[in-house]
């Protein structure tokens, strides 16, 4: 926190243009109980990862999530009372089709109330076609290593532009496939737990696979349709000027972002990173790199941002390197870092300029920051607005950060924060440490009660600005 001190008073004011949103994710906040008992829809691999793997907290599952199922009007007004007018949530895989493959008419009626009623309160619904809702029976046949996968996922992406499309102001196509590939398969932290990192790059393959053939799907339906992806970006800083760990931060970003990136823009896989999974590499075609090439078919980039890391070299790793976690620095109250430790405050702005110097000659035309918020505990006494200074603080530093990088010529158009209610942390399950809202929910009564930070954005989006 204390690089940005010096300039404590200073108004930031941001472009007229300039969009302030909320984003969350089906699963989050629906859950998968009130679906399946109303429209049939299919278990998720989620459900049973959680109830199954002993990674999750309590091995709590998805649940009925904070019940949008059936509070949708009412989250939809506090959407209007925040004064947004632009919203990212997901449309679930596991909703929208049944397992043999045809359109669940019951989901794609719920979708279409709820984005209908959004669009008449003028918020701009901007969907997300995969946020980790994969269905367990494909799970359970391979998941992504298997291409029925991709062919599922089509039909989905079809079903979704068809029946939906006249309500979503925007696609993004996947939501952070490093978390469906690396922290999933090779990490073992999300679902499914696997660690395996061979099994991992081609799970990473396949969804940038899918990513690109989903892009030449919905642009064959309508070549207007605007598309975007979401990526989980951070920057990598050496721990020392010693060789061997400016390599490994090399290593880091190579893993983390460019694997994820540089395919997109550039058409290819980073060179360092060839090098170094050699032996866990899947088989990779020209034609394969050729369709998932879609970067300068793309409206948008979404930056999802939370924090970056500082790397040291470690001889005993696989891939070499070791993440220096919360080196003294603040943590959020599940115990992750804030910002880069122990206190260095611009980290966004450091991997904003870095992606947009290596991809604005590539296809690269704007940035949205998709996701960014912190983990605060929730526990409230009843009737007592919870008083969330540490998030209106986190949130106002990351937002100079984005107003700097404006400044400085980088198209950044919106600010989607992370989330507008507490809710499903997937393997921090509902632990009260893990709540990212800005409005409490009693999971006892459903109650939703706006925290201060609520108040606090309310006037940042108003204004179009805020004192730092």
């Amino acid at each position: 926190w204390r690089k940005a001190s010096c300039f404590m008073g200073m108004n930031i004011a941001f472009p007229q243009s300039f969009r302030f949103g909320v984003g969350d994710s089906d699963l989050q906040v629906i859950g998968e109980d009130n679906t399946r008992k109303y429209e049939d829809s299919l278990p998720t691999m989620w459900n049973y990862f959680a109830k199954n793997s002993g990674k999750c907290f309590k091995n709590q599952t998805p649940g009925a999530g904070i019940d949008r199922y059936h509070y949708w009007k009412d989250d939809l007004a506090l959407m209007q009372e925040l004064g947004i007018n632009d919203y990212r949530t997901s449309i679930s895989i596991s909703r929208t089709l049944k397992e043999n493959g045809d359109i669940n008419p019951k989901a794609i009626n719920w979708y279409k109330n709820y984005f209908k009623h959004a669009k008449s309160l003028n918020i701009r619904v901007l969907a997300t076609l995969y946020h980790w809702e994969l269905p367990q029976y494909l799970s359970a046949s391979g998941g992504w290593t298997n291409k029925k996968t991709l062919e599922i996922y089509l039909k989905h992406v079809n079903a979704v532009v068809n029946e939906l499309g006249e309500y979503i102001e925007e696609y993004f196509i996947m939501n952070e496939p490093r978390c469906s590939s690396l922290v999933a398969h090779y990490l073992g932290a999300h679902a499914p737990g696997e660690t395996n990192l061979k099994k991992a790059l081609l799970v990473a393959h396949n969804i940038l696979l899918a990513q690109g053939l989903a892009e030449k799907e919905i642009h064959s339906i309508d070549k207007n349709i605007k598309l975007s992806t979401a990526i989980n970006a951070g920057k990598r800083y050496p721990a020392t000027d010693k060789p061997e760990d400016i390599m490994a931060a090399k290593i880091v970003d190579g893993h983390k972002n460019l694997w994820f990136l540089d395919p997109i823009f550039l058409g290819k896989y980073p060179a360092l990173m060839m090098e170094i999974y050699e032996k866990w590499l899947p088989k990779i075609s020209q034609e394969d790199m050729k369709i998932i090439r879609i970067g300068n078919k793309l409206n948008s980039l979404g930056v999802n941002y939370y924090r970056g890391d500082i790397v040291k070299y470690d001889s005993s790793n696989e891939l070499k390197f070791k993440t220096l976690l919360n080196e003294k620095g603040e943590t959020t109250d599940l115990g992750w870092g804030i910002f880069v430790p122990p206190h260095y405050s611009e980290g966004l702005y450091d991997i904003l300029s870095q992606i947009y110097s290596s991809y604005k000659n590539h296809g690269l035309k704007k940035i949205y920051i998709t996701e960014n918020g912190m983990a605060l505990n929730s526990n409230q006494d009843e009737g007592k607005i919870i008083d969330d200074v540490r998030r209106i603080e986190f949130m106002s530093k990351h937002l100079y950060q984005i107003k700097k990088a404006i400044q400085e010529g980088i198209p950044i158009e919106a600010y989607f924060h992370w989330t507008l209610m507490d809710n499903y942390e997937w393997a921090e399950g509902y632990r009260p440490e893990g709540s990212f809202g800005l409005v409490n929910v009693n999971r006892q009564t459903m109650k939703r009660t706006p925290k201060k930070s609520f108040y606090w954005y309310k006037n940042v989006i108003r204004n179009s600005s805020f004192t730092l």
